[in-house]
């Protein structure tokens, strides 16, 4: 898959954030790179080498915590990681879709555990 159409998938993946949540996106970048750095990989705790990667990162923090914010968040989308984890192209378009909407839901405030509640059907 070429970085225009990743890109592609990664705005409509943006566009499918329900629109009251679009609405309240302020000072946020969205980025595609092809795979996180040693940096970001150590910033979640992840070793290189240790076959664990990430999809997706939320830099940033969020407006909930903080009215001042004189730098954009930022969420960034590896390509690589997840072209390699889809089984078939007809699996990307959702896992994009997936980890744009994880990292939005960091931008709001919400931990992983907090996600994965909802991501499992569990709201309590």
């Amino acid at each position: 898959m070429t970085p225009e159409a990743f890109e592609k998938l990664v705005a409509e993946g943006m566009n499918r954030i329900p629109e009251r949540f679009r609405k309240k996106i302020d000072n946020l970048a969205v980025m595609v790179e092809d795979e996180p750095s040693d940096e970001e990989l150590a910033s979640v705790g992840i070793k290189k080498g240790t076959g664990e990667t990430l999809l997706g990162l939320y830099e940033g923090v969020p407006p909930v915590k903080s009215a001042y914010r004189e730098f954009p968040d930022r969420i960034v989308i590896f390509r690589l990681p997840i072209l390699e984890m889809a089984r078939s192209s007809e699996d990307v378009p959702g896992i994009v879709a997936d980890t744009v909407r994880h990292e939005i839901a960091h931008h709001f405030g919400m931990t992983d555990k907090e996600i994965e509640k909802i991501e499992n059907g569990k709201n309590g």
